[in-house]
């Protein structure tokens, strides 16, 4: 007996290439975890009005309780509004996945203050490129903002782009918790801002007034720039911001008058506000182009750290860490290391309020208008220096340390301080004293350095209470001679249990 089959042959045939590629973009009825964009009417095709579809798509999958993946296929996705995402609790985490920024891109159609509100922790940005301009409309930059992002704490962005808005690409705002967020591979930040140019302005200190020019209504904030002439102190620091003059600091150089030109650089490639949980940013390997105000800035208290990247050919600055006002917390513990920097405007680097920051072997390329070249690109808008005794750079296998001047003292005090600075006025009659710190507990090398640049014709004592120096009473100490332009050293000896005290011989 002869039995046959009634499976049809094509049942048996694996499916084609073709086939599969077909199925993974049409789409289908969404599962708990891949929520299809086009399942919810979005057609991508750069001509239809997707806000509706992509925010019905948005809130289906930020109302699950175990979150998803947001899928978005290739194409161009033109929204007339803001997409907003819901306030979400933790323990939902959703990621938003396009094929790539090249084929996956989310743009406006209508002016609009951002593209996404992101919230929500956990979870990934992939592969999409937010751009701030409509490219069915001559790019005209319609976004101010394409990415406003707010409690998004352990969020990873990865190979995304964030371009050509009025102001940021990407901005994270001081509310809520924005701690450990990652960019990573080749995150791009690109074209965000703009610059507003005139002759209307005057002002002398720290004022400047406009004619006809209205910051707030053209999108400056606190922390854009104003830029004056050219060269190393033409550029100043925006600090408040008003419907017909901004307050700036430094205070400016010369008085401003109408008819000299100023400009305005307004946005950034990355903004972080300053908040209380803005802190532990990994930046790897992102680029960090055309920005019209800085690459990234960083105004976050701790814990930012830089690896690799590209800074080229931002308005002002690649990088500015710490800015903020005179008396706000300074920004802690950051690290930029081996970053390369092209053609910025003013600087590499601008660094106001630093503390505990350490840049290991930049490529520092000269800026186009500003500071000078290799380390003295990386430079401060502030007269006042802050807590840059803790700020060191090696650059082409040299230590550059910031050394800050202490007030007029007879006695100075070195724990916590690995270097000081003595300029003593002509005519003081008391010696210098440098009491340094007792006996290091650990095992490490401890170094600290003295500069006199003038000792005002006194001599220097190097004293101690707790241990030996040279090998003698520490309360007596070791002097060096009266003079200007030296240096003194000290090393702790475990061998000797003794301060090691040496001085050139200065320059008298």
């Amino acid at each position: 007996m002869v039995v046959r089959s009634n499976i049809g042959k094509t049942a048996l045939e694996l499916r084609s290439k073709e086939d599969l590629i077909r199925e993974m973009w049409i789409p289908k009825k969404t599962s708990d975890q891949i929520f299809n964009v086009k399942s919810y009417g979005a057609r991508g095709d750069g001509k239809a009005d997707d806000r509706k579809a992509l925010q019905e798509a948005i809130d289906a999958v930020y109302r699950t309780s175990k979150g998803g993946n947001l899928f978005f296929p290739p194409g161009l996705y033109r929204i007339s509004g803001p997409l907003e995402v819901p306030e979400v609790k933790d323990g939902s985490p959703v990621a938003w996945l396009g094929h790539s920024p090249d084929s996956t891109i989310i743009a406006p159609s209508q002016p609009m203050d951002y593209l996404v509100r992101m919230r929500g922790s956990g979870g990934a940005v992939k592969g999409i490129k937010f751009i701030g301009s409509d490219p069915e409309n001559g790019y005209v930059q319609y976004a101010k903002v394409c990415m406003l992002a707010t409690d998004i704490h352990d969020k990873i962005f990865s190979n995304s782009v964030f371009e050509w808005a009025l102001i940021h690409g990407l901005q994270i705002t001081g509310e809520g918790n924005n701690n450990l967020c990652v960019f990573e591979r080749l995150c791009q930040f690109s074209q965000n801002g703009t610059v507003a140019k005139g002759r209307g302005g005057s002002g002398s200190g720290s004022k400047v007034s406009f004619l006809a020019f209205n910051p707030k209504e053209s999108g400056v904030y606190v922390g854009a720039y104003l830029k004056v002439g050219s060269g190393e102190g033409s550029v100043y620091h925006i600090d408040e911001v008003g419907t017909n003059s901004i307050k700036v600091s430094p205070d400016l150089k010369r008085p401003l008058s109408v008819g000299t030109e100023y400009a305005i650089h307004i946005g950034c490639g990355l903004h972080t506000d300053r908040g209380s949980d803005n802190n532990v940013y990994g930046i790897y390997d992102c680029h960090f182009v055309g920005n019209k105000g800085a690459g990234l800035m960083v105004r976050g208290l701790y814990g930012h750290h830089i690896q690799g990247g590209n800074f080229d050919s931002n308005g002002i600055t690649g990088i500015h860490i710490g800015s903020g006002s005179i008396d706000t917390t300074p920004a802690y513990s950051n690290s930029i290391t081996h970053a390369y920097f092209e053609n910025n405007g003013y600087a590499n680097a601008i660094l106001d309020y630093p503390s505990g920051l350490t840049i290991l072997e930049p490529l520092l390329a000269k800026p186009v208008d500003g500071v000078g070249e290799g380390i003295a690109s990386l430079t401060s808008l502030r007269e006042n220096y802050f807590d840059y005794s803790t700020v060191s750079v090696i650059h082409n296998g040299q230590l550059y340390q910031y050394i800050g001047e202490e007030p007029e003292s007879a006695s100075f005090s070195r724990d916590q301080e690995p270097r000081i600075t003595v300029n003593r006025k002509s005519g003081d009659t008391n010696p210098i004293r440098f009491e340094l710190p007792a006996a290091p507990s650990h095992k490490f090398g401890e170094v600290l350095e003295m500069y006199v640049e003038d000792s005002a014709g006194q001599p220097v004592q190097i004293v101690c209470d707790s241990a030996d120096v040279n090998n003698k009473d520490g309360k007596k100490g070791v002097e060096a001679p009266a003079g200007a332009g030296y240096k003194i050293v000290a090393f702790y000896s475990r061998n000797k249990k003794s301060w090691m005290v040496s001085y050139t011989n200065p320059i008298l």
